[in-house]
């Protein structure tokens, strides 16, 4: 019975999810013209990024790095970043705000698994046409070319995956503050603009100077983009630096499970003392 009980709660769970999915990928049809703008200004910043080391570039390497080590590295940073991006906390500030976190608390299921489908569902179709991309680029152009090997693809997906999971509770955590403030989104773009420099948006982490690299290893934010990156594109080659790359997105990643745990918590009963 308790057996037949549980097979039967994960099913139903299940289909809640799929009809989340559903419901979230049928929106993004209604919107394709503005999320083809949103990719098209998603890997802006890194062609950019390329187009000035590709040029600093050109009279030798910089610090170990050629032109097509840098065309690499952005044409992974392009991808990454798509695959891990953020922006519930605007949602969820949205939600707060004009009320609609209201219904959303009647549900037999947690607001966060609707983010999470959402996610899924914009982040999967969009990251394989930058993968396509990447592909067809890659086929005439040799400089993007990495090593095709299964073991290095399933490490590098394990990378993203978790680094998505860390940027989605993170942005999560933080737009949950909306419970208390409306600067909550201010929060999340002040997190965007370190994270140009200390993730590796605009320049590889190594070209850094030293203790603006040291400051970013104590934080999440190498963890989400710049060590992802390496594993995809194959800088990343010892056995140490594997596990100290991973040790550290498993760490970030319970301790932005915790936080978001313990201010859904906390906010949710906030929300309704003051008559949400």
């Amino acid at each position: 019975m308790t057996s037949g009980t549980t097979r039967s709660a994960v099913a139903v769970f299940r289909d809640q999810y799929a009809e989340l999915m559903r419901s979230a990928f049928l929106i993004d049809l209604q919107y394709r013209a503005s999320i083809a703008i949103w990719l098209i200004w998603g890997v802006t910043e890194p062609i950019i990024s390329l187009g000035i080391w590709w040029s600093i570039a050109a009279a030798g390497a910089v610090d170990g790095f050629t032109r097509e080590a840098f065309a690499q590295y952005f044409f992974g940073v392009a991808l990454v970043n798509q695959a891990t991006l953020s922006w519930d906390a605007w949602n969820i500030d949205r939600w707060i705000r004009e009320g609609e976190m209201n219904y959303r608390l009647t549900r037999p299921i947690a607001p966060i698994h609707e983010a999470i489908a959402d996610n899924v569902a914009y982040k999967g179709p969009t990251a394989t046409i930058i993968l396509s991309a990447w592909i067809i680029a890659a086929a005439f152009w040799p400089a993007v070319r990495i090593p095709f090997e299964p073991a290095h693809w399933a490490l590098a997906i394990v990378a993203i995956v978790l680094a998505a999971a860390i940027r989605f509770l993170n942005g999560y955590a933080t737009g949950l503050l909306a419970f208390w403030t409306t600067r909550a989104t201010a929060l999340v773009e002040l997190q965007f603009g370190i994270s140009l420099f200390l993730s590796g948006r605009i320049a590889p982490l190594s070209l850094l100077p030293p203790r603006v690299a040291e400051v970013a290893g104590y934080l999440w934010f190498p963890y989400v983009l710049s060590f992802p990156v390496q594993v995809l594109t194959g800088t990343i080659t010892t056995t140490a630096q594997y596990v100290r790359g991973f040790a550290g997105q498993v760490i970030w990643l319970a301790i932005w499970l915790m936080l978001y745990l313990l201010v859904w918590s906390r906010g949710r009963r906030h929300y309704g003392a003051v008559g949400g």
